[in-house]
């Protein structure tokens, strides 16, 4: 049965994300936050938004995600070979430490083994092919004691400091559990501030994405950790929903979210995905079977 259109004064939820040009993630952040409210009109089974106030937020955000020139095109894309240098260089300018000092040439072939064994680990945020944004999360196994001795090691993982080879890096495969470690995210220091906070503000929403689209092909992520080293780094992780936790070094703010417990939207987002998931599977399945039966008889 089709779903009754909702009249004149509401807008479904495909329609608010058209207009509002966000995610499901940052819809359900929006009702959770009081900004949007999801009604239930009498007659109808599904819920709808009310069209002022999906207008009016409309207008609230307008300046924020306004474009800087319309010649600028912004794309959040997985790190390919030839983007590495580049990540690299960023990497340095985003944590400036001279104690850093593996050369670009090792760090070139490291990076470039990660990528082959996963190519979706490093996310890059590109203006006109420039990068200005990075995120990379390195997935490992749930009861990996090479992670937990990453964590009690240094935490400078991706200048060189700590060795992680590709066997301790784990493959997305649909039922495969992982657990995620955000070992950076962050956008040039060297842009204004207004485009930092606008770039930080797009990283965000296509990074939270990146790890929803997980969950809709099966990948099954028990937990997020990262460590905040910076002051601005930690308010992303805080942003995020990250809890901290305690941790055996004093001089490391450990944080972490528990993807089957924890109500963040990013968490709640990716638990949708991977129940609808498991609910395709099943009706596959099914689908199956009754095809079997109907051919034996």
């Amino acid at each position: 049965m089709p779903r009754k259109a909702p009249n004149a004064n509401y807008y479904t939820a495909a329609q608010v994300k058209r207009r509002l040009e966000i995610t499901d993630t940052q819809l359900y952040n929006h009702v959770r936050k009081g900004n949007l409210r999801h009604i239930t009109p009498p007659g109808y089974k599904q819920g709808f938004y009310l069209r002022n106030e999906v207008d009016r937020l409309a207008k609230e955000l307008r300046p924020f995600f306004e474009p800087e020139e319309e010649t600028t095109t912004v794309d959040f894309t997985a790190a390919v070979v030839e983007d590495i240098t580049g990540c690299i260089a960023l990497n340095r300018e985003l944590f400036a430490n001279p104690s850093h000092s593996t050369d670009d040439i090792t760090l070139l072939k490291k990076w470039t083994n990660w990528i082959r064994k996963n190519p979706e680990i490093v996310y890059v945020l590109k203006r006109d092919k420039e990068i200005v944004g990075i995120a990379t999360a390195l997935p490992f196994k749930p009861s990996s004691e090479r992670f937990e001795e990453i964590l009690r090691g240094d935490i400078s993982i991706l200048l060189g400091d700590v060795d992680i080879s590709p066997e301790d890096i784990e493959e997305y495969k649909a039922e495969n559990h992982v657990q995620l470690y955000l070992a950076e995210i962050g956008i040039r220091p060297s842009l204004n501030k207004n485009l930092r906070r606008k770039y930080g503000g797009k990283l965000i929403v296509k990074f939270t994405d990146a790890i929803v689209n997980l969950g809709k092909r099966g990948v099954i992520i028990e937990k997020i950790l990262a460590v905040g080293s910076t002051r601005s780094g930690t308010r992303i992780l805080q942003h995020f929903g990250f809890n901290e936790v305690a941790f055996s070094r004093p001089d490391t703010r450990l944080f972490t979210i528990n993807i089957k417990e924890s109500e963040t939207p990013i968490a709640h987002a990716y638990r949708e995905a991977l129940d609808e998931w498991r609910q395709h599977k099943t009706d596959s399945k099914v689908d199956s079977k009754d095809s079997e039966q109907q051919a034996t008889t």
